[in-house]
């Protein structure tokens, strides 16, 4: 029990000491592939708490369907890359998923890195995987 509540308590503060020593290096990197890459390692880091904060691995019969939202958003990141590199493969109805290269569109690439990873992972963790 005690090595259980010592593990609860040291993964997260390890997990955040290597996110601590990676953001530097990360945002060195392109804006977008930076930002893609700290969500990408944020989203994961956080479904594999969930097995540390005590939620079982339960089977769930549709989890494995979570791999749709996901693969959603991983176009719309493939999409939202194309479209900074280059600007004549703007679609008009799709220009609105388009990001703006700089810090807020590095930001915007991480958080939607982040769902893709915690879908991916979540999916993996409790359905049959992919």
């Amino acid at each position: 029990m005690f090595l259980r509540k010592l593990t609860v308590i040291l993964v997260p503060l390890g997990m955040l000491l290597l996110l601590c020593l990676l953001l530097p290096l990360l945002f060195s990197l392109n804006w977008f592939f930076g930002g893609l890459l700290i969500g990408l390692l944020l989203g994961t880091l956080l479904s594999l708490l969930l097995p540390l904060a005590g939620a079982t691995r339960l089977r769930e019969p549709f989890a494995w369907l979570l791999w749709v939202p996901a693969a959603v958003i991983l176009l719309i990141l493939l999409y939202q890359y194309l479209a900074s590199v280059s600007p004549s493969l703007q679609i008009p109805v799709l220009r609105l998923l388009a990001v703006q290269p700089g810090s807020s569109g590095s930001w915007i690439v991480a958080i939607e890195g982040a769902f893709a990873a915690y879908l991916l992972a979540f999916s993996i963790r409790t359905g049959r995987g992919i």
